[in-house]
């Protein structure tokens, strides 16, 4: 199973794979928002949660058992 996560941008969203995500730290401009830094984004990404959310995420995504097959969105479009 290959586990990935949704997160929101300061402007947009990302997914990202759990399993590349080697660090995070708190933004020192922002407490809302974490600097995440993966093998894709080694400069970091800042996404619009405070560090302690984002670990609760990040916790969750590593130990769940959860696997999602299919996703349908409401315009008709599918993602596999």
């Amino acid at each position: 199973m290959i586990d990935l996560m949704t997160v929101k941008l300061p402007k947009g969203e990302a997914i990202l794979l759990t399993a590349e995500i080697g660090a995070a730290v708190s933004d020192l401009n922002n407490s809302n928002h974490t600097i995440i830094y993966t093998d894709t984004f080694r400069e970091g990404i800042t996404i619009n949660m405070p560090i302690a959310e984002f670990y609760d995420l990040w916790l969750g995504c590593l130990v769940s058992d959860v696997e999602l097959i299919e996703i349908e969105f409401p315009d008709g479009q599918e993602v596999h």
